[in-house]
């Protein structure tokens, strides 16, 4: 009898932990607070969550997010934002994602939505404890009690932690005007401290079966910056499976009190940047903290990787760094380079007042010095960007203002003539007026003629009401290791493009690459050169196979008398004219390329002589629509739009 009756209460257990368990929904939001769609969605979207009776059904976290720039939010903490942004393949704002499912539009949630995410028997049970805090706040553990409620074995299971908190601004921190967000993550924590990846758990469950995490960290110092009335702060706690991305259940606590950390520092700014001319170079290396804790700093220690080698550390003393204060220059160890090229360099503090900093997702910055090679090289001299030129670390992509320089791409077949390394400048991403260079190596230059060819390819940005926005290119040159630049070649807007206006993020076609010839005979011996990209937040250029030489300039100018390139008639039904007029005999082939940068007819080769040329190029076998028809000559190209009715 009472083997019957333990039989009977366990199956009674069991019942109770496969049926009664509903299901709490999770819905994750990636907003923007420059992000005006964002601020005209956000209120309806938290009318529908915290509607009545939903508190049961659903709960609704949200990221900051740099779509479509970083705001004060976004900017206190980047990195879980960033982390999450990538797990889901955020592209736009606003975006949600129901349980780890698609993502969507928040304005198309409805309460159907809700209702269909939130039935059926939870997975599991979440319990989360409040935040014990240890040493007067230094940081916390919290206690997650999972249930199983039923047997199951799950592949790539994790538990993912995050601190949430409601703000309110008096003044809209963004562009969009929002100045109230609800539920937003302010930080996310594992068993040893901040990280987004969150803790993998145990894989099988019985039914019924119980057990415990420990999530450990610090509140952030921007958390109660800007509080909601009354203050809403919570740890919220949920179970995805990475394979599908499927969150199984959710948990939270109740609205808790936030207890930061007395000693905590911020890593504020790397003093390092700037060029180098000479080798060795010994370059300075100053750093600055910030005090964002609330007892005064007195030392740190400061670890510096200088181009991803084992890490070196000094003591720096901080004195009496008073909370809120940052501090002055503090000098350090001053880097030796024996090597040219960027020199990547990573500092992270640590140990304020000798005593661990849990918020250390601030603590960690990068820099790079730039050293030019002070032996001058004998032209002529070669790039073109593949991986196996050696030259390429004698060019430094230095950024100037910008983020970045003009770098070195790999995309397959983009590259002029199919190749695939390539020069870069993103200014479709660039903010205006931000500038970057790609520094030749330090040439002599023999007495005589000197040129230099290249290849670019761009397009102008055409906003959605017909606005165009360009951008310039310029070649120049220093002769005071980059403490001033000359200009010797600019081209900019509708000069320098070779392919349409796009609203998209313009790549090169087969068709869009376009020859330059600069002569550079009155560029000093042993000046740097350089190419000098400038953005008006416009859209990318590329350059390729560069060459700098003996010999007089041989652009398509010296060729081809300017604006004397037509064709006609345009429409044209069968057949297309083309008039050229050269400056001197040359073989000119004439190729037809349609949009997407396809080759769509047989070239036609002719030996012209000086002077205006003819050609007439059959166009019966084209489809209608628009074409591309390049005039390649040993001076390089010119290319014309066509289109065939």
């Amino acid at each position: 009898m009472m083997k019957k009756t333990l039989l009977l209460g366990g199956l009674m257990l069991s019942a109770w932990f496969t049926q009664a368990q509903q299901r709490l929904a999770l819905y994750e939001e990636f907003s923007g607070e420059n992000c005006a769609p964002c601020a005209a969605t956000n209120p309806g979207l938290w009318t529908l969550i915290s509607a009545a009776g939903n508190d049961t059904k659903v709960l609704m976290l949200k990221y900051q997010t740099p779509i479509p720039s970083a705001g004060p939010i976004y900017l206190a903490n980047t990195i879980f934002a960033d982390n999450r942004e990538t797990y889901y393949s955020v592209n736009s704002a606003p975006s949600g994602s129901m349980n780890g499912g698609a993502l969507a539009h928040p304005a198309n949630l409805t309460q159907a939505n809700i209702n269909t995410a939130s039935t059926g028997t939870a997975a599991f049970t979440i319990t989360v404890s409040n935040p014990s805090y240890q040493n007067a706040g230094q940081y916390f553990t919290a206690t997650i009690t999972v249930t199983s409620t039923g047997a199951a074995t799950y592949a790539n299971l994790k538990l993912r932690s995050a601190l949430v908190e409601s703000l309110h601004y008096a003044t809209a921190p963004g562009t969009n005007g929002e100045t109230d967000f609800h539920n937003v993550i302010r930080q996310m924590y594992d068993n040893n401290g901040a990280n987004a990846d969150g803790q993998t758990i145990d894989a099988t469950w019985t039914a019924g079966q119980t057990r415990t995490y420990t999530i450990k960290g610090a509140v952030p110092s921007y958390v109660g910056s800007a509080p909601a009335t009354p203050a809403i702060n919570f740890l919220a706690a949920w179970i995805q499976k990475d394979d599908t991305k499927e969150v199984l259940q959710v948990g939270k606590t109740a609205n808790i009190t936030v207890t930061k950390p007395p000693v905590d520092v911020t890593l504020t700014s790397i003093g390092i940047s700037g060029l180098k001319c000479q080798l060795p170079a010994t370059i300075p290396h100053t750093i600055k903290v910030k005090n964002t804790g609330t007892t005064a700093l007195t030392t740190a220690r400061v670890y510096t990787s200088v181009n991803g080698a084992t890490p070196t550390f000094q003591d720096v003393p901080l004195n009496n760094l008073a909370a809120g204060a940052t501090s002055a220059d503090l000098t350090l160890t001053a880097l030796n380079v024996t090597t040219a090229g960027v020199q990547s360099v990573v500092d992270s503090v640590v140990l304020p007042n000798t005593v661990q900093d849990y918020n250390d997702f601030d603590n960690v910055r990068s820099s790079s010095a730039y050293v030019l090679n002070s032996t001058a090289v004998a032209i002529p001299l070669t790039f073109d960007f593949e991986t196996a030129n050696t030259n390429f670390s004698n060019f430094v992509s230095y950024p100037g203002t910008s983020i970045v320089g003009i770098i070195k791409a790999t995309s397959q077949g983009l590259g002029h003539s199919g190749s695939n390394g390539l020069g870069y400048f993103p200014c479709y991403q660039l903010p205006q007026g931000s500038f970057g260079y790609l520094i030749f190596p330090k040439t002599t230059m023999p007495a005589g003629a000197k040129a230099i060819d290249f290849y670019t390819s761009y397009a102008q940005y055409k906003a959605t009401d017909g606005t165009i926005t360009g951008d310039k290119l310029e070649l120049t040159y220093s002769t005071d290791c980059g403490t001033t630049w000359t200009s010797i070649w600019s081209k900019a807007n509708a000069d320098l493009a070779s392919a349409d206006p796009t609203g998209s993020n313009f790549t090169p076609t087969t068709a869009s690459w376009k020859k330059w010839s600069v002569d550079v005979t009155n560029v000093p011996s042993d000046a740097y050169i350089a190419f000098k990209g400038t953005s008006n937040f416009g859209n990318n250029m590329f350059i390729d196979d560069i060459n700098l030489r003996s010999g007089a300039a041989t652009g398509i100018d010296e060729l081809v008398a300017e604006g004397s390139f037509k064709v006609f008639p345009n429409p044209v039904s069968d057949l297309l004219n083309v008039s050229i007029d050269l400056k001197k005999a040359s073989s000119v082939t004439y190729t037809v390329f349609n949009v997407l940068g396809q080759q769509v007819n047989a070239p036609v080769t002719k030996s012209m002589s000086a002077g205006t040329n003819t050609a007439t190029i059959n166009t019966n076998n084209l489809a209608a629509g628009m074409y591309y028809l390049n005039v390649t000559t040993e001076a390089g190209s010119v290319q014309q739009k066509f289109t065939k009715q």
